[in-house]
């Protein structure tokens, strides 16, 4: 992982933008946060589990491998889907180093 934290953003937004999904700031301040904190090299992932309140019942949690940090949350699956995938282009453009 060696994405400049000032370019991480933007470039998320723009592989997110590609799958029709956009974050509000503060998702996209908290997945900018949350990022570093979560490191390896396996890929990211989506899990679901249940919420104890709440309409819907569900959360979707975007995690690297087998980690229970999470980098993002969302009640649909679709867009916790979309970051995880743009993780996943995002971390497959690095170059080691």
């Amino acid at each position: 992982m060696t994405i400049k934290p000032n370019a991480f953003p933007s470039r998320l937004s723009v592989l997110l933008g590609l799958q029709g999904v956009v974050l509000t700031d503060e998702e996209l301040s908290h997945t900018t946060e949350r990022y570093p904190r979560c490191r390896g090299k396996e890929h990211w992932g989506v899990r679901e589990y249940v919420r104890r309140t709440g309409v819907g019942a569900r959360e979707y949690r975007v995690v690297r491998g087998s980690s229970i940090e999470d980098v993002y949350r969302s009640v649909e699956r679709v867009r916790a889907a979309a970051v995880g995938t743009a993780l996943n282009e995002l971390d497959s453009q690095e170059t080691p180093g």
